[in-house]
């Protein structure tokens, strides 16, 4: 925990080393909450299809959903929250400058009690 999904549109105008900016973002967030490092799981999706507003070709969009077990405070998920944004638009600094498209933070809660997961065994 927790879970990281990086979603971004084919038309986003920066070519990041994603994988970088996913280890970035596990740096980010265990600064920002008690996470543990091993525990942080991630991925990026690029979209092809996509419609943002009218559907004009030049709005692109860079969106993470970060996942965690339910019961942090407001002030803890702000705080990664911030600190996710802070690397995204470092990450992205065309598509900041631009201004025709977007960045987006959420983070949500996973239900603690239904939540299941079988821990592999680390080298």
């Amino acid at each position: 925990m927790p879970h990281l999904v990086l979603e971004h549109t084919a038309n986003v105008p920066d070519r990041p080393d994603l994988h970088r900016v996913l280890l970035d973002l596990h740096d980010a967030l265990l600064a920002a909450a008690p996470f543990e490092r091993k525990d942080l799981k991630s991925r990026a999706i690029r979209h092809d299809v996509f419609a943002v507003g009218d559907g004009a070709d030049d709005r692109p969009f860079v969106a993470l959903s970060i996942a965690i077990l339910d019961g942090r405070r407001d002030d803890v998920k702000g705080a990664i929250s911030d600190a996710a944004l802070e690397v995204l638009v470092r990450a992205f600094p065309r598509l900041v400058a631009e201004g025709r498209g977007a960045i987006s933070v959420e983070v949500r809660d996973l239900h603690r009690a239904s939540y299941r997961r079988v821990r592999v065994r680390e080298a």
